[in-house]
């Protein structure tokens, strides 16, 4: 993984794990947007398996997860 696709996998980590928290409706509506355009941009070129847990199940929450690239397999601790 390339310097720029870990840094915007860590963008999208970062907010995908802080978007649950946020109060603020506006606030929230503008992350998510935000973490929407990031994923549209680049979420072929980041693996699934780099998210953890709290951010691979807000990522699905938004109907994001599939638009990563990587295995379709499940993480680990997803076990369906």
């Amino acid at each position: 993984m390339g310097e720029n696709t870990w840094l915007e996998q860590q963008a999208i980590e970062r907010l995908a794990q802080h978007i649950p928290f946020e109060t603020d409706p506006r606030t929230k509506a503008e992350l998510i947007e935000m973490l929407r355009g990031l994923v549209l941009r680049v979420g072929r070129q980041v693996d699934r398996a780099a998210f953890g847990f709290e951010a691979s199940l807000e990522l699905k929450r938004l109907g994001l997860w599939d638009r990563l690239g990587g295995e379709t397999n499940a993480p680990p601790w997803d076990a369906r």
